[in-house]
């Protein structure tokens, strides 16, 4: 009898450490977010940038240099900032630029996203956005001067305008790789992120919480576009690049960041 119940420990243990070494050699998928300016306008952003002219030849001699330098990840899937139901759309046009029958827009969708997937000679690109209203925007602004608040949005619209700034000087002096480099460090993700918790956030708190509802209709969408990444990624998929705009980047960041499928490559150990 005591023999049996070595042996059975023996199993149990053994069958406890195969399945926790499982899980540990289980392969993530990596994922590379590139957040990115918007190459057109104008866009629906409230802070916009005046972006350069990225169609000229010196911006497209930078953008087949930046595709060129991707392209050796080998990726699996490339996924853009267009609406999950545009797919259809987006299909058609893909595939008429994979055979040369179309012309590339100025949109940092189809320049990097576009030239990028065909470059890695890939069949679709992802569609993965989804718009969700900032409903309770409207009534921010309304609430902030009733509550006496309307500094927070002072403040918040100086700090914006500043970034904007900073952000239309790199634009200006440095190549497209330079400045994805620049706007992808955790500094600036940072600073982007903090203008909806900072500001917006804070007003209303302790009555109506117009504030947080507002800053959680932007988690709301950035949720929803987790959700449609997770859904279109396959345990076959090792290496995923995912080109959004830089707002989007911090909350995608730790969503996916805590996340044990996946594992979040930094831009720069890429654009070394």
């Amino acid at each position: 009898m005591t023999f049996i119940k070595t042996i059975s420990t023996f199993l149990i243990t053994l069958l406890f450490v195969t399945t926790i070494f499982g899980q540990e050699s289980k392969q993530k998928t990596k994922i590379l977010l590139i957040g990115t300016i918007h190459f057109e306008t104008p866009h629906l952003d409230t802070f916009e940038l005046k972006t350069d002219d990225f169609l000229a030849p010196k911006r497209q001699k930078e953008l087949e240099e930046l595709t060129e330098v991707l392209k050796r990840t080998n990726a699996d899937k490339v996924m853009i900032e267009k609406p999950l139901n545009q797919q259809k759309q987006i299909d058609s046009l893909y595939n008429a630029y994979s055979k040369n029958k179309y012309t590339l827009t100025v949109s940092e969708r189809e320049q990097i996203g576009f030239r990028l997937a065909k470059k890695l000679n890939l069949k679709h690109i992802n569609c993965i956005d989804i718009f969700y209203g900032m409903k309770h925007d409207s009534l921010v602004s309304v609430t902030a001067k009733e509550k006496n608040q309307l500094y927070l949005l002072k403040e918040l619209g100086t700090t914006a305008n500043n970034l904007k700034l900073e952000f239309d000087g790199v634009v200006k002096r440095n190549s497209i790789t330079e400045v994805l480099k620049y706007i992808n460090t955790k500094e600036l993700l940072q600073k982007n992120l903090s203008l909806y918790l900072k500001y917006i956030a804070k007003i209303g708190a302790g009555e109506n919480y117009i504030g947080a509802e507002s800053v959680s209709d932007w988690y709301l969408r950035n949720l929803a576009i987790y959700a449609n990444i997770t859904n279109q990624i396959n345990a076959n998929d090792k290496y995923v690049i995912l080109i959004f705009g830089q707002g989007h980047i911090p909350i995608l960041k730790h969503l996916l960041q805590n996340n044990d499928d996946f594992e979040v490559v930094e831009l720069n150990s890429v654009l070394k």
